[in-house]
């Protein structure tokens, strides 16, 4: 299973979001959160690659404070999928939550505590 998005945690969103911009040409489109989050186009549709987003550090608190880098990876079955990763000596930092017209999502950390996402497509999520 390949990694199918990104998720940048950043100090500064403003000025983060400026940099992408000027550096890479990335589009930022505001996502409909309880907090400030931006989906990232990071090229073109027809470009190999994955997009992601990008949010505060100061909204997510699994970042510890600090700057994070996450990938998230699809699923046909998450509670499937989180009891593989609590029974081969992972854990799960997030427990499962809807993105609403997404998917369900949740993010777990491996045994030294590198920390993914994992999501199911579901359009109804919510």
């Amino acid at each position: 299973m390949k990694p199918v998005y990104f998720d940048f945690t950043v100090a500064d969103l403003a000025a983060a979001r400026k940099f992408f911009e000027s550096v890479f040409d990335w589009r930022f489109e505001k996502f409909p959160m309880p907090y400030e989050y931006y989906r990232i186009q990071a090229g073109e549709e027809n470009e190999p690659g994955i997009d992601g987003g990008i949010g505060a550090v100061k909204d997510t608190e699994i970042s510890g404070g600090k700057p994070l880098t996450q990938v998230t990876i699809p699923v046909n079955n998450l509670d499937q999928f989180t009891a593989k990763v609590t029974a081969s000596g992972g854990r799960i930092v997030e427990s499962k939550m809807a993105i609403p017209g997404i998917g369900w999502y949740a993010t777990c950390a491996e045994p030294g505590g590198l920390v993914f996402g994992m999501i199911q497509a579901d359009p109804d999520a919510g």
